[in-house]
């Protein structure tokens, strides 16, 4: 049967190879602070480790203070890892305050015949208190992003967190027994394997969101325009080829009217500016399963899946118009800007993606004609000659995304 003293020399061995991995990723990434938050986890978890290796020349008492704070402060900098990770607000102290309370309730244990029992007890909680916080983190991760194994992660560190509380009561329920300084007791030496399991699976799956990241920036780099965040001109035309496939879907193609008086009249970034701030605009306006682009310079592009003529029409003008009402705000300058619209919506007999861009363009260039600042509904009359296919960049996608996530 393993003693006390090997499971814990055990720890200092997995630990310290943790350690060296965690000390690695810093020296490579030293502007990340999640890894930094990490890193020093891991050095205080070997620390901590240490100090309970050290009963046979170090007091008991002086190693239950110092071993147990570090240990509770490590769950602290692995929450404030996370923090830092999804982006969410957090101080610098709130890696230290559960840690600094446990101290403080390890002190006034002192006043008790057998303080031991209720100063362990306390490293379990305070450990319980932190993973728990850190799995709340984990579970509402950032707006907007979904990475696959956010919500594992916040499973582990929940059940982590329960594994802790459960272990809490043991030490003054079953009180530690000591044969000179060294702890002799059967649920510690269990207990201590299990959580040196939940350690390793703690610093895994950081890695692993870590990676998750990378792909996912990857995956973005891939299909989304890195000014607007809409989806860029492959991943629209990719999409839309299997929304037009379905009779009923409404196809638009928008252009920001005198977009190059923009950029000379207020420089790039009042361009810049002006597409970010459309992009939003619209957005807001657009139902949930609307498909949204930036097909190039100041065009885009719209799929309305199940929408007919009318109700298309509608929620076009209302972006137009909102549009066409608020101002850009571009550093201390403000303006208006406008735009013309195309739309056709599908219908039988099924035509191609190119075919319905096709019309849809017309509709645009219309609308330009007419004066701009408008929607054109453009009426989908058999074409003589279908054009030829130009838009390689749907048929590229695949490669495209399947390359990014071999990079990743």
């Amino acid at each position: 049967m393993l003693d006390v003293v090997t499971v814990l020399t055990y720890n200092a061995v997995i630990n310290l190879a943790v350690l060296v991995v965690a000390t690695i990723a810093w020296v490579r990434n030293p502007h990340q602070k999640e890894i930094t938050f990490w890193a020093l986890a891991a050095w205080f978890m070997v620390v901590g480790t240490i100090c309970s290796s050290l009963t046979e020349h170090v007091p008991y008492n002086i190693m239950a203070y110092i071993g147990g704070v570090i240990y509770v402060a490590r769950t602290g900098l692995i929450r404030l890892g996370f923090k830092e990770f999804f982006g969410q607000p957090y101080r610098y102290w709130q890696a230290f305050g559960i840690a600094i309370i446990v101290c403080i309730g390890m002190v006034l244990a002192e006043m008790l015949e057998d303080p031991t029992p209720v100063r362990v007890s306390l490293v379990y909680l305070g450990s319980a208190a932190n993973l728990a916080l850190g799995a709340l983190d984990l579970w509402r991760g950032k707006p907007g992003e979904a990475l696959p194994s956010g919500r594992l992660a916040a499973a582990v560190y929940a059940v982590y967190a329960l594994a802790s509380l459960v272990i809490a009561p043991f030490p003054i329920l079953y009180p530690i027994r000591f044969e000179g300084t060294t702890p002799i007791s059967e649920w510690l030496t269990y207990t201590s394997m299990l959580l040196l399991v939940f350690n390793l699976l703690a610093f895994l799956m950081a890695m692993v969101l870590k990676l998750e990241r990378s792909g996912e920036v990857q995956r973005q780099l891939a299909e989304r325009d890195h000014l607007t965040g809409l989806v860029n001109r492959r991943m629209f035309l990719h999409e839309a080829t299997r929304v037009a496939a379905q009779p009923g879907t409404a196809i638009a193609v928008l252009d920001l009217d005198h977009f190059k008086r923009i950029n000379d009249t207020y420089g790039h970034k009042g361009g810049d500016d002006a597409l970010v701030q459309f992009a939003e605009r619209a957005a807001r306006l657009l139902p949930p399963d609307a498909l949204f682009g930036r097909l190039g310079g100041e065009e885009f592009g719209i799929c309305l899946p199940r929408q007919n003529g009318a109700t298309a029409c509608g929620i076009l003008e209302a972006v137009r118009l909102a549009v066409s009402t608020e101002d850009i705000r571009s550093d201390h300058h403000r303006f208006r800007l406008t735009l013309s619209c195309g739309l056709v919506v599908t219908e039988t007999p099924a035509r191609s993606l190119d075919a319905w861009m096709a019309l849809a363009d017309a509709g645009l260039y219309a609308a330009k004609a007419q004066g701009r600042n408008r929607v054109i509904l453009q009426d989908p009359a058999p074409l003589k000659d279908e054009p030829p296919a130009h838009y390689p960049e749907a048929s590229m996608l695949d490669d495209v995304s399947e390359n990014a996530r071999l990079s990743a």
